[in-house]
């Protein structure tokens, strides 16, 4: 009896810190998922505040046609 529970304390504190171990990993997880659309939030903010038109923009286009009528003079 002293045998077993020499080897069941070990495996029950072994458990408990790979069930931490999970845990913690999981809160990671989700604050790295919390920054990646913190991130996409505030560029689709940069891009909406911006004077500059993103590119494939009708603005855009416009913008690069004029550049190369002045270039070529």
């Amino acid at each position: 009896m002293t045998g077993l529970a020499t080897l069941i304390v070990p495996l029950v504190a072994l458990a408990q810190e790979k069930k931490a171990d999970d845990k913690e990993r999981e809160e990671k997880k989700d604050e790295a998922k919390e920054k990646k659309e913190d991130a996409k939030d505030k560029a689709e903010d940069a891009i909406d505040g911006n004077v500059v038109d993103g590119p494939g923009t009708d603005n855009s286009q416009d913008r690069r046609q004029d550049r190369r009528r002045d270039g070529g003079k």
